[in-house]
């Protein structure tokens, strides 16, 4: 894909006139001492985002020690700017923590850690960098810029740029351990960090190390989580366990669910009160062990390469992280599974004894059944994560106004994840199918000698109808589940080489025009290796295929820096900031060009006003074309279907032609399912998508009121050619409406399930375009006191304006202010509010979060949906902090304060809760931790 316009062509003039700007923190792998200097030059306030064209927030080492949190994600998340996303409370997840900046993907925020990029991390091939990988022990700052920046970074930097600055010429030897827990002291938080280092005039050496551990909390032991609720449309709720029971449910010849209940008694069609509490053998905080090591090195090489001030510089670091995870016992439900020939056959002496009878009191093949296998225990998993990253560079000097830099990088992430507690469906076959009692009096599997020789003569016969107090005979658990662990292995690497040259090329009356520009290469891989299990879908654990694939892409580019303006009326300061970046790809992304224009105008000491414009793209990543494709599910319903209740519904040519052409039958069918089942993948013919974004913001430093700043910045942001998938009922939907889609819709086309859904292809394409707007502002004061102390008070403030997605259709949602399975959680205001007091040795941190309400549709099968509104909510954190002498500092925190209960939702997304991630901090009730560091 080739991409021009007139910001091109605008930077191709600057750069053939050498008059345009350069931008030194643009430098993807610019020096430490570089980035400090755009920091401060020509700044007249203290904060990075008053004196750049882009809005920088940054998170600084103070803020992090007073943080109750371990790594830089979950630190993250915390900011009004975020939409909270996986991160370590994640009950089912990897333990990855990843961050979603302004709600516009994770996958569209680059990650870097001293200005290098990171390896995805996840599980095996994924998307995004694992924030949780890097321990806040080796932060010195976190730099988040909220403004495109594919011209400086390349692909990924949509909605900006996550760059964290590492601890660097540490000199001495700190300790630190912390401890913490809920109120009930049934989950605790254990940590220990070590910072050693030494500095010389020749260079320096900066070494780290972590460990920490969290304890199991189950999700039934939080009044919370203790089990599932519904959020009604009048706002009351209701049980809302599980359909898939360990007291079984069967669909009968007439097409009605049937179950016994909890009590086991007769057997009845099903309702709410019948559903099963799957959060009982739920985790809510996995148990988790994390270790770090890292080191960061500099030394001075004097000249070199007819050089001057030549150094060289190293950094490693590595991370690794196991976590365990529980959900409910494994349901057998082989209908669901694909396997539409695993009834319980009406010879079987279960069913005969225990199982349901039909009109004239005889047992009957059960095609469609279900039960939770309780009695084997719950779903395990357990998963094995370890990051790697290596850096060498080596920077240098000459003529006084130019410098070099050259470096290597190589980074990645292994994952293993293994998951017990799953079934083999040809075992489960024959237990459930006929059986015969043998010459010894012994239930055996089968019936008749040509049917029993193909049946193991270890297969021992499945209950399905267990009753209270009974446990199912001996061998038969062990024959149907056996040693079949699901076991994937996967990584993600990235190895990236650079060259850059600096310096300037001419003065103008206003300053020196600055020219920053450089090559690089760089190769991804990726792989999610499953095991045989899965690829033959041989377990209750689902299909799996593997992932795997790679690509490289060459890129050029230049910066430059004109000031036009200088010390006149109106324009203390004017500059223009010009950017172009020239990506070759070796995948379906082809070559692209993203250039970006700003400003940045100082009116006087107290007003400035900055502003962008920019093209930004992201090519495919590796999950996105190489995924391995295999069937899932989607919540949803097939408009052809009639439900598990009712007369069936015939289908019509006029209404239902969609239907019919996928091989519904004419007559109508009943399906009881309440999902959709889809076939998911890759595809590797996908194109980049491509943005422009546009942002205009407002500094405020009155002189007048030393300490204070204030800044508004605006945002636009227009993402199109995005990869997604089209959902499976709009496809079923469209193929009646338009016939579009039709060929994507698969059915069963003969047998009892005749017309039931086999799967509907919602493969990755380029398919629909966002739009994004929305203000953020920052507020702080600081100021001194004679009595009382030094303060500091910040708020920050999110509104967002237009979270719109287009879909493939013509359909355009506006998000802004709801909750929705397809736009997320997007309330129109964020807030946080925060106060540091300092009084001598003692000092102390108030941190208050707020999420506006939102609204949801109601429930529609409780008749019209109405709008639901999610009223607002808060949660504040405290943290007081004592240095004790030279040696010894304290602190002690407490989180959510007020013991504030997250909000109940109208969906689930956020593991083993009623609620979702956005009121993650609050799962927990009221937390504690105390902290203690020794220095040497």
């Amino acid at each position: 894909m080739k991409k021009t316009s007139f910001l091109y062509n605008l930077i191709s003039l600057a750069i053939f006139s050498s008059f345009a700007p350069y931008e030194a923190q643009a430098n993807e792998n610019a020096e430490e001492n570089e980035v400090e200097k755009i920091v401060v030059t020509g700044s007249r306030i203290a904060r990075t985002n008053l004196v750049s064209a882009g809005a920088v927030t940054v998170i600084d080492k103070e803020a992090i020690k007073a943080s109750p949190y371990k790594n830089i994600g979950d630190i993250l998340q915390t900011m009004t700017v975020s939409q909270p996303t996986e991160n370590s409370l994640s009950a089912n997840g990897s333990g990855a923590v990843r961050f979603n900046l302004r709600g516009i993907g994770t996958n569209r925020t680059l990650v870097l850690l001293n200005s290098k990029r990171l390896p995805y991390g996840g599980k095996g091939a994924d998307s995004s960098v694992d924030l949780g990988a890097i321990p806040t022990s080796i932060v010195e700052r976190v730099e988040v810029l909220m403004d495109g920046a594919s011209a400086i970074y390349g692909s990924d930097a949509i909605a900006g740029v996550v760059n964290i600055i590492t601890k660097k010429d540490f000199d001495g030897l700190e300790v630190s351990a912390s401890y913490g827990n809920n109120t009930d002291f049934d989950g605790a938080k254990k940590h220990i960090e070590m910072v050693s280092g030494f500095a010389a005039d020749k260079g320096s050496v900066t070494f780290s190390a972590s460990y920490s551990e969290d304890d199991v909390i189950h999700s039934k032991d939080i009044p919370f989580s203790e089990a599932p609720v519904a959020l009604q449309n009048d706002g009351s709720l209701l049980p809302d366990g599980s359909y898939w029971l360990p007291w079984t449910a069967v669909t009968d010849p007439e097409g009605r669910r049937l179950t016994q209940g909890p009590d086991y008694g007769e057997f009845h069609e099903y309702t709410s009160a019948d559903s099963y509490n799957y959060f009982e053998q739920s985790f809510l905080q996995q148990p988790t062990e994390v270790y770090s090591m890292s080191a960061f090195a500099n030394y001075d090489v004097g000249q070199a390469f007819k050089s001057e001030n030549v150094v060289l510089d190293f950094e490693v670091l590595y991370t690794h992280r196991n976590n365990d995870s529980n959900s409910a016992a494994q349901p057998l439900i082989p209908w669901i599974g694909g396997y539409d020939d695993i009834p319980i056959s009406k010879d079987n002496y279960y069913n005969q004894k225990f199982g349901p009878k039909d009109a004239n009191g005889h047992s009957y093949d059960i095609y469609k059944w279900s039960k939770r296998m309780n009695e084997f225990g719950p779903r395990q998993s357990r998963f094995d994560a370890n990051q790697f990253h290596i850096a060498l560079g080596l920077s240098g000097d000459f003529d006084d106004v130019w410098s070099w830099q050259t470096g290597y990088t190589f980074g990645r992430y292994e994952s293993q994840e293994t998951r017990e507690g799953v079934f083999n469906w040809a075992r489960v076959r024959e237990a459930v199918g006929p059986t015969h009692f043998d010459e010894s009096g012994t239930l055996r599997c089968g019936t008749g000698p040509e049917v029993v020789k193909f049946i193991s003569s270890t297969c021992v016969p499945l209950n399905i109808f267990l009753q209270p107090g009974q446990t199912q005979p001996e061998g038969a658990m062990e024959y149907v589940s056996g040693d079949w662990a699901n076991v994937s292995y996967g990584y993600s690497s990235i190895k990236t080489a650079t060259f850059d040259v600096t310096g300037t090329v001419m003065t103008l009356p206003a300053g020196e025009v600055g020219i920053a520009s450089g090559v690089s290469y760089m190769e991804l891989e990726g792989l999610k290796q499953t095991d045989s299990n899965a690829v033959h879908a041989m377990t209750t654990d689902g299909n799996g295929r593997p992932t795997g694939g790679g690509y490289n892409v060459s890129e050029a580019y230049i910066e430059l820096n004109i000031p036009l303006l200088s010390d006149v009326a109106f324009a203390d300061s004017l500059e223009l900031n010009l950017a172009s970046r020239y990506s070759n790809y070796s995948t379906g992304a082809g070559n692209t060009t993203n250039s970006k224009a700003s400003i940045f105008w100082t009116v006087n000491e107290d007003f400035s006003v900055r502003s962008t414009i920019s093209q930004a793209f992201r090519a495919a990543n590796i999950q996105e074309l190489f995924k391995g494709q295999l069937p899932s599910f989607e919540n949803g319903t097939d408009p052809c279907k009639t439900g598990a209740d009712g007369p069936i519904r015939p289908l019509t040519q006029e209404h239902d032609s969609g239907c019919l052409k996928t091989g519904a039958p004419a007559s109508g069918f009943r399906d009881g399912l309440d999902m959709i089942r889809t076939n998911t993948g890759g595809n590797p013919d996908l194109e980049p998508e491509t943005a422009v974004i546009k942002t205009l913001g407002l500094v405020f430093t009155p002189q007048a009121l030393d300490g204070f700043s204030l800044t508004f910045d605006y945002y636009d942001i227009e993402l199109e050619n995005t990869i997604s998938t089209f959902r499976a009922q709009r496809k079923i939907e469209l193929c009646n409406e338009t016939g579009d889609f039709c060929d994507d819709i698969h059915r069963y086309q003969s047998g009892p399930l005749k017309g039931v859904l086999l799967g509907v292809d919602t493969y990755n394409e380029n398919l629909n375009a966002s739009h994004y707007r929305g203000i953020d502002s920052e507020a702080f004061y600081k100021f001194r006191t004679s009595q009382y102390g030094d303060f500091r008070v910040g708020v920050n403030w999110h509104r967002a304006l237009k979270h719109e997605i287009s879909i493939f259709d013509g359909g355009v949602t506006d998000y802004v202010g709801t909750d929705s399975s397809n736009g997320g959680f997007q309330p129109k205001n964020k807030m946080n509010f925060s106060v540091n007091w300092q009084y001598d040795n003692i000092s102390a941190n108030w941190f208050t979060y707020y999420l506006g309400e939102a609204e949801t549709d109601g429930r529609p099968e409780q008749g019209e949906p109405t709008k639901h509104t999610i009223d607002g909510w808060s949660y504040s954190n405290l943290n007081v902090n004592y240095i004790a002498s030279d040696q010894w500092e304290y602190a002690l925190g407490i989180n959510n304060v007020f013991n504030t209960e997250p909000r109940r939702v109208m969906r689930r997304s956020a593991g083993n809760t009623n609620s979702i991630g956005a009121y993650s901090a609050a799962f927990l009730g009221t937390t504690f931790y105390i902290r203690a560091k020794y220095t040497f």
